[in-house]
């Protein structure tokens, strides 16, 4: 796979910047089941390209986002992996201090506070890393 890909559809056109909505579908998406047993979800999101050929492209527009496969992997693991790393490291660390379940559950879910209010604080170093680039349909 060279390139992660999604449709989307412009919604606005700034000067260097064109704003793409993408809908995006749960697993269930192709299964033949799906309308029966209302688990299907599906998300609009709303993504910022920033880009020099803005001025080419217009609201109502079909388009394609596409951003590389390490950088899908990177965002993946900041969004699952880490978290659940350090998730389990509290775990186990209560486990050793002898500290009740309770006490290594609480400590697991604390354990996030400052590692999302990290990721708040580099959003800008993240939009730099995390780019996808915009063609036309």
């Amino acid at each position: 796979m060279d390139k992660i890909e999604h449709q989307g559809t412009v919604t606005a056109v700034n000067p260097g910047r064109v704003s793409v909505q993408i809908t995006s579908f749960s697993a269930c998406h192709n299964c033949d089941a799906r309308h029966g047993c209302g688990l299907m979800d599906c998300q609009n999101k709303n993504i910022d390209i920033t880009t020099d050929e803005a001025a080419a492209y217009f609201p109502g527009e079909k388009v394609v986002l596409s951003m590389t496969p390490s950088s899908g992997l990177l965002a993946v693991f900041y969004a699952y992996g880490l978290p659940l790393i350090l998730m389990m490291a509290a775990i186990v660390i209560a486990a050793w201090l002898k500290a009740g379940e309770l006490t290594a559950g609480i400590s697991a879910i604390i354990i996030l506070i400052p590692y999302y209010f990290w990721l708040f604080l580099k959003r800008k170093r993240f939009q730099k890393r995390f780019t996808f680039s915009i063609s036309k349909l």
